[in-house]
């Protein structure tokens, strides 16, 4: 018996014939987001990323790297954290961001894209600890756009997901399935949000 399943933002590897997803491009928000803070001038560019989800955090990973190969720059493995963790709850999330905000300081990034909102927010409560200000003394976004990240101190610049077309789609490729029409899997694009986390790197 096939049981007609959709995927939103799958962490699979693999998709097998049998599964239906809807996905935003990890990639290409990853790289909208690295693009941003080139333009603001900044070229010690850190990645914040989680190891609980895999495919995800790797496809981002990849649209850092990308963009900033675009800009004919490098970036040094100091610049790259990935936290350890298995839960995927934003209480890690932002525990990552807490923890291992202080290595990326360390290797003198002026800016961190994170992975997610969450792993943002950590960051920024970490910068509070340490009396850091941002965006004045670095720049954070995220990825997600989140309802939170409009409210935090300072509001944070991010990487939006449709999540409302991305349920929509969703219910109309399980409808297709459940009629046995030929149901076809979508990946929408997403947008940077320019918030009061990023600042160009001349203003400091």
């Amino acid at each position: 018996i096939c049981v007609p399943t959709v995927l939103i933002n799958s962490q699979a590897e693999s998709q097998d014939e049998l599964l239906h997803w809807v996905a935003v491009d990890d990639r290409v928000g990853a790289q909208l987001a690295v693009e941003h803070l080139l333009q603001l001038g900044h070229h010690a560019i850190g990645y914040l990323g989680v190891s609980c989800r895999p495919r995800s955090n790797q496809l981002r990973f990849q649209g850092y790297q990308n963009a900033l190969q675009a800009a004919g720059m490098s970036y040094s493995n100091g610049w790259v954290v990935i936290a350890p963790g298995t839960e995927a709850s934003d209480e890690e999330d932002v525990v990552a961001g807490q923890t291992m905000l202080p290595r990326l300081l360390d290797a003198g990034t002026t800016a961190i894209f994170c992975y997610n909102d969450m792993v943002a927010i950590g960051a920024l409560i970490a910068c509070q600890e340490r009396g850091i200000p941002v965006p004045q003394a670095l720049s954070v976004i995220g990825f997600d756009d989140i309802r939170m990240a409009s409210y935090v101190s300072p509001p944070l610049t991010t990487i939006h997901q449709p999540k409302v077309e991305l349920g929509h789609l969703a219910a109309e490729v399980m409808l297709d399935l459940l009629r046995n029409h030929p149901a076809k899997n979508h990946v929408l694009q997403p947008t940077l949000v320019i918030r009061l986390s990023t600042a160009p790197l001349e203003s400091r």
